[in-house]
Parts: C-alpha cells; structure tokens; sequence
C-alpha cells in the first residue's frame, strides 16, 4: 500500500459528516435511516442561494428556522457560478468569462471582503479551505489547481501563491479539466474529467495532492468517466468515510452511476447505484446513511426528478418531485433535517424543501427573486 493511501487512516472517519457539510453545505447523517441531526444547531444558520437566470445573477438569503423570510442581496453575481461556504464566509466561484473568486461575509450582510482573478480563460471551479489562510481553486480551463491565499492583499498581487500542475493526468488535449476536491487530513483529492471538446475521451481521475509539499503524489482511476456534478463538491460517505463520486460517463447515456472511493486503498469501489437505476444523468445527490440517499437525474427527454433510493441495494425508493423543472441542487440541513431543493420551474422557480418522511413542506416554491441553483448553509 503506498505510503499517502496509509496517512488517511487515522482521520478518514472523523472527518465524514463534518467535512460533507464544510465542502459542500450538504449534511451528513449517522448512520441510521434518520438521517442524523444536530442536538445543538447553530443559532443563526442561513440558506445562502446563487440564483441565476443565465444571463444574470444574485444572491438570497433565508434563514434555516423561517425560510419564508427570504433577503435578497442587490449586488450582481456572475451569471455562472456556485459557491463554498466556510464559517461565516461565502466563496463564490465566478466561472468561465468572469474567472475569479470573490468573498462574502454573511455575518455583515454578504460584503464582499474581497475579490480575485484567477487568470483569463482559467474557469475556476470549486474551492476549499484548509487553513484561514491557504485555499486551493481548481483551474477547469488550466493546468491544474491554484494554491490561493484567502487573505489577499487588496490588490490580490499575493492570491495566487502557486500552481499544481496535472497536465501529466490530462487526456489527448493536455488540460486535465480538474472539478470537484475534498481534503482529508493532509491530502488534496481532485477530480479530473479529462474531455475531449466536451466529450470524455478517457476514465476519470482522483489525483491525490499533499498539502505539506503542493505536490502531485499519487492518482486513483474511476470506473467511468467524466466525474461530474452540477452543484456538489466530493463529499464523503457518512457511513464509512470514504469518498463519494458521480460520474455521468456520457450525457443522455445510462453509463454513469455513484460509487465510493477508498483514499486509504487507493482503490476506486465501482458503482453501488447507477444511472439506469435511478433513471436518467446525474445532476446532483445526497446520502445520508446506508439505507438512505437522494438524487437528482435527467431522463433522455431532459425532464427531471428528485428521487430516494437505498444506497445499500441500489434500489429507488420513492419519487419526490418529476417534471420538466430543472433541479440543479439538493441539500440536506442538518439544523432541521430537511430537504432542500433549488427548482428552477420556468413558471413558478424557488426553493422547494422536504421534511424527514419526504412530505414536502412547502405549498410553493419560495421565491429567492431569480431561479434558485446552488444552497449553501451558511453560520
């Protein structure tokens, strides 16, 4: 077993439900069908929801106990973009054409504290934090992963500390296409899709970095590829830690599916639930415990549904929501253990929010001004 797969072991279960929430403002679970909860939820705890209509973009805010009180911020957004939420801060990742990460602090009315370019034609895609002073940002259209500081100078001359380079992961065009990241004790742990003008071209590729040294130390194959989701980050498996991927192989194909990644093997588990299963593409899931996740598939007409299913048999339970409204996220609130889900319904938008036994709690769509895409819990 090489040497960085061994150094996960002693943190990789510690670290489940807590980082699930940390990367990527989804819930965990402990393990029962319950789905977890929290004895002692934060007193102030927000929905922050980019909304966006494609063309232009803002922020809402609700709070967790009273979502119908919903805030929404004036200052614009790029049109393309989700977001991270650590703490108090929000980062929000402006894509392609805007290529910069800005950040928000929600405890002064989403302010932003500062604002940094990436590099033209960069489309950052995700963010974590590792300390409150170092963060990594994956480069989509480069080479790799930026090694930022999020305590920028305001000029942002000091931002960008360095590079990690992936292009020896690439794929024929040399751009590796890094998406999603999770970090487990010391180890960074990146997607890459490796396409072909939009089209997978190869398998895709967890490439583990050492945040010690920022340095490429080792890679885990998947069994399909093209990793992917809309909103999430990688969150990981609360029942045994490991790290949970989707992949859509190809879109409008049943190729894809979920599967764990073991960073202590190093070993890629295969699909414990596929696309077929569930019944379309996969835009975005949630799993709570061995016997229960949530998923967001787009069948072969494009409609989609917000499906649950047994992550243990890889059966579909049961059907929340089908119809032609695009879902592009689903997160679960630990607070309040329930639901939430950005619907963009051409007609009536909002977010949609589910109790515990799957009845849905609102009579309609809450309103965040534009069509809701990606919720972050904010403290």
């Amino acid at each position: 077993m090489n040497a960085f797969f061994k150094s996960a072991r002693s943190m990789i279960f510690a670290v489940g439900t807590t980082a699930l929430i940390a990367a990527c403002g989804g819930g965990g679970g402990d393990g029962s069908d319950s789905g977890g909860g929290n004895e002692n939820p934060p007193i102030a705890r927000m929905a922050a929801v980019l909304t966006t209509d494609f063309t232009s973009s803002s922020l809402a805010s609700m709070p967790v106990s009273d979502p119908t009180n919903v805030a929404i911020d004036g200052q614009p957004l790029h049109s393309d973009s989700t977001a991270r939420a650590f703490g108090s801060t929000l980062f929000v990742i402006n894509r392609l054409g805007a290529d910069n990460i800005q950040a928000l602090d929600a405890a002064n009315g989403y302010a932003t504290l500062w604002q940094c370019s990436v590099g033209n034609g960069n489309n950052p895609h995700d963010i974590v934090r590792i300390t409150p002073e170092k963060g990594y940002v994956t480069l989509y259209g480069g080479v790799g992963v930026a090694v930022v500081n999020l305590r920028p100078n305001p000029d942002c001359t000091d931002f960008i500390r360095s590079t990690i380079d992936l292009s020896s992961l690439a794929d024929s065009d040399g751009i590796p296409e890094a998406d999603k990241m999770v970090i487990i004790e010391d180890r960074l742990y990146v997607t890459l899709q490796r396409l072909e003008n939009f089209v997978p071209d190869e398998l895709g590729i967890v490439a583990v970095i050492d945040t010690n040294s920022d340095t490429l130390i080792g890679s885990i194959p998947l069994s399909s590829p093209n990793p992917f989701a809309e909103t999430k980050g990688l969150p990981l498996d609360p029942d045994s830690g490991k790290i949970l991927v989707s992949s859509v192989g190809v879109f409008g194909v049943p190729d894809g599916g979920i599967e764990r990644v073991d960073p202590v093997s190093g070993i890629a588990e295969g699909f414990f639930i596929t696309e077929q299963d569930l019944g379309g593409d996969i835009n975005d899931f949630v799993i709570l415990s061995p016997t229960r996740g949530y998923a967001i598939v787009s069948d072969a007409n494009f409609d989609n549904s917000l499906v649950r299913f047994n992550p243990s048999t890889g059966e579909v339970d049961a059907t929340l929501l089908s119809g032609s409204a695009f879902l592009p996220d689903a997160e679960w609130d630990e607070a309040t253990n329930q639901l939430f889900v950005a619907s963009q319904d051409f007609s009536d938008p909002g977010v949609r929010i589910f109790a515990e036994d799957d009845s849905e709690i609102t009579s309609s769509p809450i309103s965040v001004g534009l069509p809701p895409f990606h919720i972050n819990f904010v403290e």
